[in-house]
């Protein structure tokens, strides 16, 4: 699968044009990463996206099945709380189509209830996800 290259506004994993990160965390940290997915959701206000985030964390940590191909997440809110952007890691683009198609029309995470607080929060609307090729990826190219 050919990836495009991270737009310009994407300078690392702790910084995005007019956003904050918020909370970042990752499994395996140790993987080498070979896709990065930008997932937006636009939120209500900044404490709707804050809520959401956090809702997100309680869902990965309670995880029955975590699939080996996340690498890492970093959650970044727009300065006026009304969009966030999680700058993902994955090992690969197909490990990450892997997790968005294993739970069918669900996104990334098991049918659970922590989940499912996450996909039916109040005052978000999941805008999607684009998949690129890491930094050191594209350079060395």
């Amino acid at each position: 699968m050919t990836l495009p290259e991270l737009p310009s506004f994407v300078r690392d994993r702790k910084e995005l044009d007019g956003f904050k990160l918020y909370r970042s965390g990752g499994p395996n940290s140790d993987k080498k990463v070979g896709c990065v997915v930008l997932v937006t959701v636009d939120t209500d206000d900044e404490a709707t996206a804050r809520g959401w985030v956090d809702s997100v964390f309680v869902a990965l940590a309670s995880e029955p099945n975590p699939h080996p191909g996340g690498v890492s997440a970093a959650f970044h809110i727009r300065e006026d709380g009304k969009q966030v952007v999680n700058y993902a890691e994955w090992v690969s683009a197909e490990d990450h189509e892997d997790a968005v198609t294993r739970t069918p029309l669900r996104g990334v995470g098991s049918d659970t209830t922590d989940w499912e607080r996450v996909r039916s929060f109040p005052g978000v609307r999941h805008g999607g996800f684009t998949r690129y090729q890491p930094p050191a990826q594209a350079e060395a190219e």
